[in-house]
C-alpha cells in the first residue's frame, strides 16, 4: 500500500469520479484506475460501487477512507516536523483565474522559482466558486480570487489590487459609434463571455438584469485569447479585465466601448483557509506576491 495510492483514493472520494481525480493529480485516468485496482487487490476487497454514472463507497471503502485520512495526516505531520526549516521546499498548489495567471503572475512565478528551486508549483485554473470548494477540502494551498469582496468567514483574504473591467468590441462594431453604451443598447447583441460564475461576467449580468434586459445571444468560451479573437472578427462584444486587452486597445484591433456601468472594477485577493498551516513555502509565496503585486 503506497501513500500515492491512498491520495488517489481520497481524491476520487472528494471529487466524485476517477477522471477529475486524474486531472487534479496530473495522472492519466488509467494510472488512477491502476492505483485503485492495486489497493483492492492488496486489501482483497472492493472499494467503490457503480450505479449508472454514480460512484459510491462500499462499507470497506468507507473504513479505508478513515484510515487513509489519518495516514495522510500523519505523513504530512511527519514531513512538517522533519522538514522544520525556513527553506521553502515541496509542492505548492495554487488556484488562479486565467487572467491573473497570464497577465499578472509570470514575472512573480519566474522569480519565485528562481529563489526557491526546491518548490514544485502546481496550478489549478478556474473561478472563485471552484476554489472555494478545493480550499475547504484542503486540495489547494492558496488561491487568487477576483471578486468585489470576500465574505467567507472561514477564509483569510489579502487584498492585492483593483482590476478595472472594460467592455470591448471591434472598431467596426455598430456600438463603437455610440457616445454612451447603456444596458438597453445590448438588447439582441451577441455577447461572447467566459464561463458563468466569473466575476466580470457577473457584473455584466447584474447590470442587464437591473435594466430588465435578457440577452438570448451568448457565446460561452473558456479561453480569453479565443474570446478576444472572436471579438476582433466582429462576432460580438465582451467584458474583460483591462489587463487582458491592453495590447489590443493600444493597437486599435479592439476598442473600449463607453459602457455606463456602476461597477467599473473588481478586486483581486490572495486567499487561503484560516485553518491552513502556513508552511515556509506558502509564507514565502504570499510575501513575494504582496511585495510585487499589492497596490
Amino acid at each position: 500500500m503506497e501513500i500515492r495510492q491512498l491520495k488517489t483514493f481520497m481524491n476520487i472520494v472528494k471529487l466524485g469520479n476517477f477522471s477529475q481525480a486524474a486531472q487534479f493529480q496530473g495522472y492519466t485516468q488509467s494510472t488512477v484506475t491502476t492505483h485503485i485496482q492495486l489497493l483492492e487487490k492488496e486489501l482483497n476487497t472492493i472499494l467503490f460501487e457503480r450505479f449508472g454514472h454514480q460512484l459510491t463507497l462500499t462499507t470497506d471503502g468507507e473504513r479505508l477512507y478513515d484510515y487513509a485520512e489519518r495516514i495522510i495526516k500523519l505523513t504530512e505531520d511527519a514531513k512538517n516536523t522533519l522538514y522544520n526549516s525556513n527553506v521553502p521546499r515541496g509542492q505548492l498548489v495554487i488556484g488562479m483565474p486565467e487572467s491573473v495567471c497570464a497577465y499578472h503572475l509570470p514575472p512573480v512565478l519566474k522569480e519565485y522559482s528562481s529563489l526557491y528551486p526546491e518548490v514544485q508549483l502546481r496550478f489549478k485554473f478556474g473561478i472563485s466558486s471552484d476554489f472555494r470548494i478545493l480550499l475547504r477540502k484542503n486540495m489547494l494551498d492558496i488561491a487568487f480570487f477576483i471578486e468585489s469582496e470576500i465574505p467567507d468567514v472561514d477564509f483569510v483574504s489579502k487584498f492585492l489590487w483593483s482590476e478595472p473591467i472594460v467592455m470591448v468590441a471591434s472598431a467596426n462594431h455598430t456600438l463603437a459609434k455610440l457616445d454612451c453604451v447603456e444596458a438597453k443598447d445590448l438588447h439582441k447583441q451577441t455577447l461572447i463571455l467566459v464561463e458563468a460564475g466569473s466575476s466580470y461576467r457577473t457584473v455584466l449580468e447584474k447590470s442587464l438584469e437591473k435594466a430588465a434586459i435578457y440577452s438570448q445571444n451568448i457565446l460561452e468560451v473558456c479561453q480569453i485569447q479565443t474570446i478576444k479573437q472572436l471579438v476582433i472578427d466582429n462576432l460580438g462584444i465582451t467584458v474583460l479585465p483591462l489587463a487582458t486587452v491592453k495590447d489590443e486597445l493600444a493597437t486599435g484591433t479592439l476598442v473600449a466601448l463607453p459602457w455606463q456601468n456602476p461597477e467599473p472594477q473588481i478586486n483581486v485577493f490572495l486567499v487561503y483557509h484560516k485553518e491552513k498551516w502556513l508552511s515556509p513555502t506558502i509564507r514565502s509565496f504570499i510575501k513575494l506576491v504582496q511585495e510585487r503585486l499589492a497596490k
